[in-house]
């Protein structure tokens, strides 16, 4: 498609502007424009609607860029004692240790009870006794061995 056929005004803005460039360093005519109200002029939300998002962050090299994050300096700047309150875990770590103290102290109370049964079963025929092994002390268990 060929572009159209300059009118009038066109040739002599053309001609003009070829006459004053080759007048003038392009440089100088630079420093005559106000870019300053140039670019206010410019409108920036119409500029990012035209970006394609994805297409931009196709380009870009997420390896490269977290090979340029300080995971010190990070970590240095993050406060390690509200996250772990925020995570719960001084709650965890007590509620693990008493259901691990309780179940310590159950081992040992059966280890005791075994011991028990095992030392008493010695004493009973080393002082020869027979029959059913109280339940408990007399005045505890009653006269006749109930409860």
């Amino acid at each position: 498609m060929t572009p159209p056929e300059p009118g009038l005004l066109g040739r002599v803005a053309g001609a003009v502007t070829g006459k004053v460039v080759d007048a003038m360093p392009v440089e100088e005519i630079l420093e005559q424009v106000d870019v300053d109200a140039l670019l206010d002029r410019v409108d920036v939300n119409h500029l990012l609607d035209r970006v394609d998002v994805n297409h931009l962050l196709d380009r870009v090299d997420v390896d490269r860029l977290l090979d340029r994050v300080d995971v010190d300096r990070l970590l240095a700047r993050a406060d390690v004692e509200a996250l772990v309150q925020r995570a719960g875990i001084p709650d965890i770590v007590a509620e693990t240790t008493g259901d691990l103290a309780g179940r310590t102290l159950d081992v040992a109370r059966s280890q005791v009870v075994g011991l028990d049964r095992v030392v008493g079963g010695f004493v009973d025929r080393l002082l020869r006794r027979r029959g059913p092994a109280p339940l408990g002390p007399a005045l505890l268990v009653g006269e006749r061995g109930e409860p």
